[in-house]
């Protein structure tokens, strides 16, 4: 077995997936979380960052990791994509200050 994995996250819009290659590109373990869309007016489309993104991968990390048996420690690089445009608006110390903002949002400009 090899000894360098790579994980993969791809935040989307009404779930999560994620994946552990290793070194040769073969898939040891995937996953996927679903979780909600809020909208909250019509063409308005929002995310809580932290309930739904970094929550989803949390948990995805934990259950690739678990599934796969691989020490954390071999995991070489973490790639991670997400639905776009997105905006998140955050405070003084990091911390979101509303809901994400998402794409649909975006058309009404």
């Amino acid at each position: 077995m090899s000894s360098h994995f790579f994980l993969g996250i791809d935040i989307g819009t009404y779930s999560s997936k994620g994946v552990i290659t290793d070194d040769k590109g073969k898939v040891v373990a995937s996953a996927s979380v679903p979780h909600e869309l809020s909208i909250p007016h019509p063409g308005y489309a929002e995310h809580d960052a932290e309930q739904t993104w970094w929550h989803d991968f949390v948990v995805l990390c934990q259950q690739l990791l678990k599934e796969s048996g691989i020490d954390p420690k071999n995991i070489k690089a973490i790639g991670h994509s997400a639905i776009s445009p997105a905006l998140v608006c955050i405070g003084a110390e990091g911390e979101p200050l509303m809901p994400a903002i998402l794409y649909q949002y975006f058309r009404h400009f």
